[in-house]
């Protein structure tokens, strides 16, 4: 009896050493695959699966630099790097293409710039890889360093471009974080502003790249407003250019590059984070730090350069309050930016009344003001024309174009476009008669401007009109206004201005017109006014 109860209990044991060490394999095996998993894909000790791709977009003054963290990085990643402009990034939002992986702008103001736009919260896994002041570069200009509000008044100070870069915006944020600290006030800022953004629309040409405005200062002398990486790296290449570097005293705007995670798919976003948090931890090596400074840059603890380079220890100036931030940058690209306008113009038969104290009618008023106005747009500037009221209209529509939407400087059957508008303003007394369809007029406009909208420009519409919407409509006011409201879309903007003329204009309608869409509203009630109106309506572009 015991071996026959021996030989079951032998069997369990036997079992349970196999069942034993068959746990015991599984479990190495598991702890291997997960060792082997973890190395492929920290792509430690050789071990790496398939790489994941991953795109990265760079401002094109750091992205060589980026591209040597990835060459550094570890991990089981292809780091595709490339060289993209906020504007071109801003661009791609306006076209609702898929924005890359990962992105370094040049501040953390663009960044929430375009987050703001798409309407989705990036991660910031880097608040800084780099950073570099902006300062102002001069050579044989007498420049008010007191504030940065003081020096935006110098006269001629080339500032770039407000589109495509932040260096433009530097230092209408160093001169609002002076008044946010009353440092100075917001009506000298303003006046500030105002002036540089006049130089700005004054200018007949592209603006100029860091590189050419300063080597138009070591040419012509004059002022201009670069980062210390770039003056660095010309007086480097020119030693004997003459040009100085210096900062306000109240300190300056430091660019940042940070490092944002800006993957729209859901699903990709945690490895996609691990890899920013790969190129991350790259930045801690040495060779990263020496290869930034003999490019220029400052580390991102903002260290001053080494053996007296640049300007040396300065305050870094910020704007806390965001909607001031916000609200002063918005200011400033509005008033310097290019205008890309279609003017719509009534010429109902009131239009061919007479003004008050005056032998020309308010069409032909309004044709001279227009023509003086012309001439305050750079050739940059794209405008178009169209007439809108019951002898104009064509093909059933109450409006027709009178000039295309386009640059001024295109060439137009030999002439340039401006010389063809300005032509074209002359057709308009012939076509005054009939009533006033402003209501399908202003939706029709603002869907063709939308259709063409041009993220590198302020897109609007300038409304001239003397009248109500007096002609049968298929719309009624409330109507108009919704579906107006519906067509706003703040990732492409496109803002209209209204200029009423005299008493008869109905300001109601045409404000409300304006404030749809962040507009301005502007009243002329004598001929001595439309000249000044009309100026005011093309320097706001923008909300009152």
């Amino acid at each position: 009896m015991a071996r026959h109860s021996s030989a079951p209990q032998s069997s369990n044991q036997t079992a349970r050493k196999v069942v034993l060490v068959g746990a015991a394999i599984l479990a190495v095996v598991l702890v291997i695959g997960f060792a082997v998993s973890a190395l492929s894909r920290s792509g430690i000790g050789g071990f790496c699966g398939d790489e994941q791709t991953i795109s990265v977009a760079a401002e094109p003054d750091i992205a060589q630099h980026v591209r040597d963290l990835a060459e550094d990085a570890d991990g089981c990643y292809s780091f595709e790097v490339e060289d993209v402009s906020s504007a071109d990034i801003a661009a791609r939002v306006t076209d609702r293409q898929v924005l890359p992986d990962l992105w370094v702008p040049d501040s953390a103001v663009r960044l929430a710039q375009v987050s703001r736009d798409v309407q989705i919260p990036f991660e910031t896994v880097l608040n800084s890889l780099a950073s570099t002041p902006v300062l102002i570069a001069s050579k044989n200009a007498q420049v008010d360093m007191s504030t940065w509000t003081a020096a935006l008044a110098t006269p001629g100070l080339s500032i770039g471009d407000p589109v495509r870069s932040g260096v433009a915006d530097a230092p209408i944020l160093a001169a609002a974080s002076e008044v946010e600290n009353m440092r100075s006030n917001q009506e000298a800022l303003s006046a500030s502003v105002a002036a540089l953004a006049q130089g700005q629309a004054s200018r007949q040409e592209a603006p100029l790249s860091s590189r050419e405005m300063l080597d138009a200062v070591a040419a012509s002398g004059g002022a201009a407003v670069v980062t210390e990486q770039q003056a660095v790296k010309f007086q480097g290449e020119v030693p004997d250019s003459g040009v100085t570097l210096g900062a306000p005293s109240t300190g300056a705007v430091f660019l940042s590059y940070p490092l944002a995670v800006t993957a729209q798919d859901p699903t990709r976003r945690t490895e996609v984070t691990e890899a920013a948090q790969a190129l991350r931890d790259a930045t801690a090596s040495d060779d990263f730090g020496t290869g930034l400074s003999a490019d220029g840059f400052r580390t991102a603890d903002r260290a001053p350069l080494a053996d007296g380079a640049g300007i040396g220890e300065t305050e870094a100036l910020v704007v806390r309050d965001p909607n001031r931030l916000h609200s002063e940058l918005q200011r400033w690209r509005l008033l310097a930016m290019p205008a890309r306008s279609l003017v719509l113009v009534d010429t109902s038969g009131s239009m061919g009344f007479v003004m008050p104290g005056s032998a020309a009618t308010r069409i032909q008023a309004l044709v001279e003001t227009a023509r003086t106005g012309l001439g305050q747009f750079p050739d940059d500037a794209a405008l178009g024309l169209w007439a809108f009221g019951g002898a104009a209209g064509q093909g059933g529509m109450p409006y027709a174009e009178v000039s295309p939407l386009q640059r001024l400087d295109t060439p137009v059957d030999g002439v340039p476009h401006r010389d063809a508008l300005a032509g074209a303003l002359g057709t308009l007394p012939g076509l005054v008669g009939g009533e006033t369809d402003l209501y399908t007029t202003v939706l029709d406009a603002y869907d063709m401007v939308r259709s063409t909208y041009d993220p590198n420009m302020i897109n609007s519409i300038i409304v001239i009109s003397d009248g109500a919407n007096d002609a049968v409509s298929p719309l009624g006011r409330d109507e108009f206004l919704a579906q107006l409201r519906e067509r706003v879309d703040p990732s492409r903007p496109v803002i209209v201005v209204t200029i009423g003329l005299l008493e008869d204009a109905d300001p109601e309608m045409l404000a409300e017109i304006s404030r749809s869409t962040g507009g301005s509203s502007h009243i002329a009630r004598t001929p001595a006014e439309i000249v000044q109106v009309f100026a005011e309506a093309i320097g706001q572009r923008g909300g009152a």
